[in-house]
């Protein structure tokens, strides 16, 4: 679209300024701070509320009214020369966050609260700017042409389906987060961009007329897409960020009336609540997981969890307890529709056993440690799928060094480190970085003191967990 035709008043009034988009920026930021208002936003964001391709919320509405002086209907709708017949205003909440209004103005305000997208950039480039059809559109050579032309299809197919959301279009959608389920326990961070894709095409498809039938399953695909991009968030220490992924993701489990579903997306709120060191308020999260009649993995996803949560806070019965609850509920377990799906759906064996082993490991050694700790090891290192989380792979090999130095043994300690120590920059995620300081702290007791096997493995480690990941998740 020319500039002489804006799409909204919003975009009319910035170019009548004469504003670039680093002005409208400063501008924005300049808005907050005289509210007292700790928002913050992208060139992307102003782009995509220029052309009204998706609505700012509540939060950083109030900003824009404030900077233009105007109800945010207005900015959002056409210009009055360009506007046509009756047309109403943009929705003030788009139709799949309109019952959580409440719930959104608890989310802290330091966050930018407009969903994230980051699919092809709208048609009208804003005032005197530029924009890259696709994120994608600068990797070089016939893969990179080939990933933004589907991006850009995708896209054209979402489009096109507004009108009345066509089977083949959630079939689609459902294949997409099939294949990034499987992928995520091995590659997690490097999904963040198609993970955010899926989330934006299901959340226009949402904000579309679409038939019963069919929301159940979008609905179901934003779940698990915005539950991982909670957990992305968890590993790269944004918790902030991962609240508001989390508290998406619940929303739409919830409307797609699946109770595993549901009881999964409380998992992950648990895992960063733990993770965050608030283990109290990981089991508030985990008692909120109704798994009763439930037979899938998760039942025993949250038994486990709920004990390593216990064993955090000292409360070492309750936590073999629970132990034992995931132990047995994995006897009884029938495969429901997160279990069909494989990848980081289907909680594992092994990956039961390094939660139940990272739980006795927070207790004082007692019979049964060091087995429950091998056996993780073992049968990871056994297990002819490679598609193990890798952080948990390597949460089981750090707890073994930390079993080691609490037996004395360095060198088994050292030995069983290696294969952690390689891990590149990336897949140094919160938990793996919080179990290596673990071991590190170890490596204080009095027994070690000065010896040099002890000096070398504390500067290895040291470095391992400073080193930063420069990967960001978008809030």
């Amino acid at each position: 679209m020319a500039l002489d035709q804006p799409p909204t008043l919003m975009a009319l009034l910035v170019h009548e300024r004469g504003w670039t988009m680093r002005r409208l920026l400063r501008a924005f930021d300049e808005t907050a701070a005289a509210a007292n208002a700790e928002i913050s936003t992208t060139d992307r964001s102003l782009r995509s509320w220029l052309s009204a391709e998706r609505h700012p919320l509540p939060p950083a509405r109030l900003i824009l009214e404030k900077l233009f002086d105007r109800p945010i209907g207005e900015l959002l709708a056409p210009p009055p020369a360009a506007a046509t017949g009756n047309r109403e205003p943009p929705a003030h909440e788009p139709r799949y966050l309109s019952p959580t209004s409440a719930e959104l103005a608890r989310i802290p305000p330091s966050v930018d609260l407009t969903p994230p997208s980051t699919g092809p950039a709208p048609a009208y480039s804003g005032p005197r700017g530029t924009h890259v059809t696709s994120a994608r559109a600068a990797t070089n050579g016939a893969e990179g042409r080939l990933m933004a032309g589907a991006d850009d299809t995708f896209d054209f197919l979402t489009q096109a389906a507004r009108s009345e959301t066509r089977p083949e279009v959630v079939r689609l959608l459902q294949a997409t987060i099939r294949d990034l389920v499987t992928a995520f326990p091995t590659q997690a961070t490097a999904l963040v961009d198609r993970l955010l894709d899926v989330q934006r095409t299901a959340f226009r498809l949402l904000d579309g007329p679409t038939r019963p039938a069919s929301d159940r399953d979008i609905y179901f695909a934003a779940a698990i897409a915005s539950g991982l991009l909670a957990r992305i968030g968890v590993d790269l220490s944004q918790p902030v960020t991962a609240d508001v992924y989390a508290r998406a993701a619940h929303l739409c489990a919830d409307r797609a009336g699946s109770k595993p579903l549901t009881a999964w997306i409380r998992t992950e709120q648990a895992r960063s609540a733990y993770w965050s060191g608030a283990p109290e308020t990981a089991l508030n999260y985990l008692a909120a997981a109704d798994t009763d009649g439930l037979q899938g993995s998760i039942a025993a996803r949250v038994a486990v969890q709920r004990a390593r949560a216990y064993a955090a806070l000292g409360r070492a019965d309750e936590a073999r307890e629970h132990i034992t609850i995931a132990a047995e509920a994995r006897e009884h377990f029938t495969p429901d529709d997160l279990d069909d799906i494989g990848g980081e759906t289907n909680f594992r064996r092994e990956s039961e056993l390094f939660v139940a082993s990272d739980a006795l490991m927070l207790l004082p050694i007692a019979p049964g440690t060091e087995t429950a700790v091998t056996d993780a090891v073992t049968l990871m290192t056994q297990s002819p799928d490679a598609n193990i989380p890798f952080g948990n792979r390597a949460g089981a090999q750090s707890n073994l060094a930390l079993l080691r130095l609490r037996q004395g043994d360095i060198d088994g300690a050292r030995e069983a480190l290696s294969p952690v120590l390689t891990l590149p920059p990336e897949q140094r995620n919160h938990g793996v970085r919080t179990l290596t300081r673990r071991v590190r702290n170890a490596l204080n007791d009095p027994r070690y003191g000065t010896a040099a096997p002890a000096r070398a493995a504390a500067a290895e480690l040291e470095a391992f967990y400073t080193t930063p990941n420069t990967r960001t998740l978008p809030s």
